[in-house]
């Protein structure tokens, strides 16, 4: 049941990031980075909660749970100092890898989560 509402969070929180940090990045909602921030968090939460609970589980991978912690750290921490690195003409790059990283938080944890579903069915 873990699984399956972290699963959720960090597909609702991961795709409402996304979108918002699109907006950003078009110059629009400017005033929702906090809330673009706690969607971020919530989704990096429910990745290590999943790659921990997958982990525990019959079949699981320890080597997935250690790159589900990394990517989210990673994920977190370059959000959160993204503003005053590259600033300038070449920010774009930051934003690039920022944006791969989300989308490899929410497709590690979905990986994470129906390596979990595959061991508790066996």
């Amino acid at each position: 049941m873990v699984i399956r509402i972290a699963s959720v969070v960090l597909s609702l929180a991961g795709i409402l990031a996304l979108i918002l940090g699109l907006f950003f990045w078009f110059g629009t909602g400017l005033n929702l980075v906090s809330m673009h921030m706690l969607l971020g968090l919530l989704a990096v939460g429910a990745l290590w909660v999943i790659g921990i609970a997958q982990a525990l589980s019959r079949g699981g991978s320890w080597m997935l749970a250690a790159v589900a912690l990394i990517v989210g750290a990673i994920t977190a921490g370059l959000g959160m100092i993204q503003s005053s690195l590259l600033v300038g003409d070449l920010h774009w790059v930051i934003q690039i890898i920022h944006l791969a990283l989300g989308i490899s938080t929410i497709g590690l944890g979905h990986v994470g989560a129906a390596r979990y579903r595959k061991g508790m069915a066996t």
